[in-house]
């Protein structure tokens, strides 16, 4: 079957079969964040194959595809219960870091039937092996461990959310005997946590019947308070680059009665606390699941924000799909140049192709907001904004315009 149809498409037979989630900020779901429908899963198996249109023989030859690229190295890190390898990338840079490398580890396909989950990681992989100028950033200043496909038997003996036991890995991680999946990836974990550069963003990858792109996000009577904000943080920093895709921090909240035990953000939490950013991430199993280079961007610009590598995020490319809807101009006079002595402001321009709501916010050299200097429902027309800088120091500077397009950045300079 076509990959580039398993992709787009899809599912329109089993539409009908899906409940959507009508969340306000608490979700009537208890502590299963992805839902499960078994009829759903079954019509999507019949429809995509045993595999859900990506099988064990599917990752070899993508393994392949991804070792001839310099920046990654890949290798098994352990074996599931039928001995199938659970393979690892590496991507990072080829040179020696100048400073300390930021390190992040996604793990995807857990649950063999929410495929979508990895169609975003695939999307992340082909993007951190790309030579646009941001992955090679990314690439320059983190490392990124990447498992496409936690659970190769459950997606080999067709088993929707089980291992070849027949246990579902995701919830397992309290069990007094473990299984060799569960096992292999803590293993990894701590093995990382005592090296150098530790983990400090984990995502877990899934999808969820709710049709909706979301974070799982943790309430503080499960976490703390500090960690809290942490999250709405990071979630929103990714939400602002796919606005219109992914849901709000409070879509589904989790955690309200205190810590579980058997997740792996559970894990996380009680050995390592508010050191690790680790959730898991919710696309969408359902017929309009897409768009996943979309939310990849997204995911990876939202990285970088919260480790604070945002400052040259500007040497990505655009987002894709954005189009020609939105426009942003380079400010003038760039640099400002207030040692002159009459050079007090700059003017920021963009032009919207169609009316819709803004957002342009100025940010310093540490990606820490300065100042929202026009926000608000903006006609279709060019737009010049003046902005004083004279309380600047001088340095580097990024101004932003968020819309339902997208997110776009550039530079400018104060000089004193």
């Amino acid at each position: 079957m076509n990959r580039r149809f398993l992709r787009t498409s899809v599912f329109f037979l089993i539409l009908s079969g899906f409940g959507v989630l009508n969340a306000q900020n608490y979700i009537s779901l208890g502590e299963d964040k992805c839902g499960f429908d078994p009829e759903v899963s079954a019509q999507m198996q019949r429809l995509l194959g045993q595999n859900w249109g990506y099988s064990y023989d599917s990752l070899l030859v993508d393994l392949g595809k991804w070792s001839e690229s310099p920046y990654v190295t890949i290798d098994s890190i352990g074996a599931s219960v039928l001995n199938r390898a659970i393979w690892q990338l590496k991507i990072t840079a080829e040179t020696l870091p100048l400073v300390p490398r930021r390190t992040v580890f996604i793990h995807a396909r857990t649950h063999p039937n929410e495929v979508q989950a990895f169609w975003v990681t695939d999307e992340i992989i082909n993007m951190l092996l790309s030579e646009d100028p941001f992955a090679q950033f990314l690439r320059d200043h983190c490392t990124f461990f990447i498992l496409p496909m936690y659970n190769p038997d459950g997606v080999e003996l067709g088993l929707p959310r089980q291992n070849a036991n027949g246990i579902d890995i995701e919830s397992g991680w309290d069990d007094a005997v473990q299984q060799p999946e569960v096992t292999v990836l803590r293993n990894r974990f701590i093995e990382l946590m005592n090296a150098p550069e530790p983990i400090e963003v984990a995502l877990n990858m899934h999808s969820a019947i709710a049709c909706k792109r979301y974070f799982v996000y943790h309430h503080e009577n499960g976490t703390s308070l500090p960690f809290t904000q942490l999250e709405k943080q990071f979630i929103g920093g990714v939400q602002s680059y796919f606005p219109t895709g992914i849901e709000p921090w409070d879509y589904y909240v989790s955690w309200a009665n205190g810590t579980p035990n058997q997740y792996p953000e559970s894990w996380w939490w009680m050995n390592h606390g508010e050191d690790v950013m680790a959730l898991t991430y919710e696309d969408m199993n359902c017929a309009t699941a897409g768009q996943y280079d979309q939310t990849a961007f997204a995911t990876l610009h939202g990285i970088s924000d919260y480790l604070g590598l945002v400052v040259t995020a500007i040497a990505g490319t655009p987002a894709p799909n954005y189009g020609e809807n939105v426009t942003l101009g380079q400010n003038y006079p760039n640099p400002v140049q207030l040692s002159a002595g009459t050079t007090l402001s700059t003017v920021f321009l963009y032009q919207l192709a169609q009316p819709q709501e803004i957002r342009l916010a100025i940010y310093d050299i540490l990606g820490r907001r300065i100042a929202v200097v026009d926000e608000g429902y903006r006609s279709a027309t060019t737009h010049r904004v003046f902005f004083d800088a004279s309380d600047l120091p001088s340095g580097n500077y990024f101004y932003r315009l968020e819309t339902p397009q997208g997110v776009q950045m550039n530079r400018f300079q104060v000089i004193r």
